[in-house]
């Protein structure tokens, strides 16, 4: 019987919580699709506030999911490239 998880499993855990919910998923399938967008951006494509985008990827930075740029006064974020494990979950919403 397995008791403890690994920190592996304990990160899918949290990140398959954190897509659990649609507009953080949509967010995160925007950045799949390859390009950093900012968050103004995100959220006139998904037709909610500013805030509540940045609300939702402070949930994504915590997780290690994105890195982020600010650009003038606007912050721009992708997916990191150079996680396997962001990477993979990528791959999984763009197959579905």
């Amino acid at each position: 019987m397995i008791t403890t998880l690994s920190a592996q499993e304990e990160r899918l855990i949290h990140a398959l919580q954190l897509l659990g919910d649609k507009t953080r998923f949509r967010i995160f399938k925007l950045l799949a699709s390859g390009h950093d967008m900012c968050v103004s951006e995100i959220a006139e494509d998904l037709g909610i506030s500013v805030s509540a985008v940045s609300q939702h990827f402070r949930n994504f930075e915590m997780l290690g999911l994105v890195s982020k740029e600010r650009m003038g006064q606007r912050i721009c974020y992708e997916l990191k490239s150079d996680d396997a494990f962001v990477q993979e979950l990528a791959k999984l919403t763009k197959e579905g």
